[in-house]
């Protein structure tokens, strides 16, 4: 019974690189300028739907509708400049964001399937700096020094997907995932201090530091029974007012660090620069990982604790003190490189690379996150590699359709091993067939402009090797005359052999997409 109660935090996790996470669309390039250009200000508001498609007979007593998510959201940034006098220029810049989620109050059933405790923070935004905060920092540049202090986001990989070298904030993925939504709406800021150089080195050396005294946030696992969450059946078999997800997730909240300034701190070197026609970094990260290990002295029993009351007809109605996850400290070497090779079929080369040391993992009789006995640390490495170009169809670019414009494609290769591989480490979190030290996969974008740019087509998919999970979504998308209005009908389809370990938790969730977004 441990085990398959345990084994539920798997589904949670892979319902969130399952669902529409390529579905990139391309922003409007408007904003408005006030006080002589001083203050520029730029966001969005955007309803997006999910229609589901396919459900479960099981499932359905969960729903009494096929809408899955209808999501009003809005982001407002806004860079003030407070001072431009010679080499010295001072900015102030801030970002928030608001959401409301409507599906539970369309669906009797689906609102009561999420758990009471989580459903307020799944309509609207729980609290300020959590998260309506994006970013808030001063910005001062003086000759080849910058400086910024506060709230940031911080991008440091060059792929859109696949983030192997982009470490610094973790990401928030309950309402959301990457592509779909913007890296402001799912990456949660973080309180630091960040210093950039520009040399006059060969190569323009660009020199970067970070440094987090303490601002420790976890990665943010979607609520059960909604969209992007565990099924309600998995989640909760007993039927009572919560299921073992929400009991499991919501004691990781509790047992993250928060602010702490003595153990808590984090920080980043990296470098750019430019040679031989490829753009490249390296990069040194020493943080606290974002995603917890489980305390094998405590997690069975108080996943028990659970199962007991659950029986009985109710849920336990107090999280203990003592602590059942950990979040250790571990550490990154990598870098990236982007070139262009005309002799290469004109193709635009993208790479990043990792070396994780020290990554905490679990481990498990058989694999089994439900037979923890022990933790562990282990040494990964992980790599992907896109490459992209523009294509000239004969009798397609030039017609009607495609009015001059060229078809756009990137395929994608990912790779990790986990190096000193047992067959006891816990590894379904991230994707690893049973017994697997490896795990890649191939993905593939592909963009077409139409009828004068009014019209685009995208398509974007996954194929896992090991696990042979895939995922297709066709989208097109209408720009409305101007520059401000856009609306999307998609359609995402999943599939795949399940892997023992590994739940594809979103096999059954195809869905049409609507979305209609004001840019500014």
């Amino acid at each position: 019974m441990k085990k398959r109660i345990l084994f539920t935090t798997l589904i949670l996790t892979f319902s969130i690189v399952s669902p529409v996470i390529f579905c990139t669309y391309q922003h409007a390039q408007a904003s408005y300028n006030l006080y002589d250009g001083k203050l520029i200000l730029n966001g969005f508001v955007k309803e997006m739907w999910y229609i589901r498609t396919s459900m479960q007979d099981r499932e359905k007593a969960f729903h009494d509708s096929m809408l899955d998510y209808a999501n009003t959201s809005a982001l407002f940034e806004a860079l003030y400049t407070l001072k431009e006098e010679g080499d010295l220029t001072v900015r102030l810049f801030g970002g928030v964001k608001a959401w409301w989620e409507k599906s539970p109050m369309f669906d009797d059933e689906l609102e009561r399937s999420i758990p009471h405790r989580a459903r307020k923070d799944y309509v609207h935004p729980r609290s300020f700096d959590d998260d309506m905060l994006t970013e808030a920092y001063v910005h001062i540049i003086k000759g080849p020094w910058e400086l910024r202090v506060g709230k940031q986001i911080v991008i440091w990989g060059q792929l859109d997907m696949q983030r192997v070298a982009d470490v610094v904030n973790p990401l928030d993925l309950r309402k959301g995932v990457p592509g779909v939504d913007t890296w402001e709406e799912i990456k949660q800021g973080i309180w630091m201090i960040r210093l950039l150089y520009t040399s006059q080195l060969p190569g323009n050396l660009l020199f970067e530091a970070i440094f987090n005294p303490g601002d420790f946030r976890n990665f943010q696992l979607p609520y059960e029974g909604t969209h992007y969450g565990a099924y309600g059946h998995v989640a909760n078999p007993f039927g009572v007012d919560y299921g073992i997800t929400h009991w499991l997730f919501e004691k990781m909240r509790r047992d993250a660090p928060g602010w702490r300034l003595s153990k808590n701190y984090e920080f980043g070197l990296k470098v750019r620069g430019f040679f031989w026609n490829v753009d490249w970094t390296l990069m040194y990260y020493d943080s606290l990982s974002d995603s917890p290990v489980s305390n094998p002295r405590r997690v069975g029993d108080f996943s028990f604790k659970y199962i007991q009351a659950a029986i009985g007809g109710g849920v336990p109605e107090d999280w203990p003190d003592a602590k059942v996850f950990w979040y250790k400290r571990f550490r990154v070497v990598g870098g990236t490189a982007q070139t262009y090779i005309q002799p290469l079929w004109s193709t635009v080369w993208r790479m990043e690379w990792a070396y994780q040391i020290g990554v905490p993992l679990n481990k498990g009789t058989g694999g089994e996150s439900g037979g923890v006995y022990a933790w562990t640390r282990r040494d990964i490495v992980a790599f992907a590699v896109a490459v992209s170009k523009y294509l000239d169809i004969p009798k397609f670019t030039q017609s009607r359709i495609a009015t001059g414009r060229q078809m756009s494609i990137t395929l994608t290769y990912a790779w990790d091993k986990v190096l000193n591989h047992d067959h006891d480490l816990v590894l379904g979190e991230t994707n690893h067939a049973y017994d697997h030290s490896v795990n890649d996969q191939i993905s593939l974008f592909l963009q077409q402009e139409m009828f004068n740019s009014t019209i685009w087509f995208t398509f974007n998919g996954y194929y896992h090797f090991h696990t042979g999970k895939w995922m297709a979504v066709p989208t097109f998308t209408y720009i409305f005359p101007g520059i401000h209005w856009r609306a999307d009908l998609g359609y995402a389809a999943f599939g795949g052999a399940k892997a023992k370990h590994v739940s594809h938790a979103s096999a059954t969730r195809d869905s049409i997409i609507l979305r209609l977004r004001y840019e500014f």
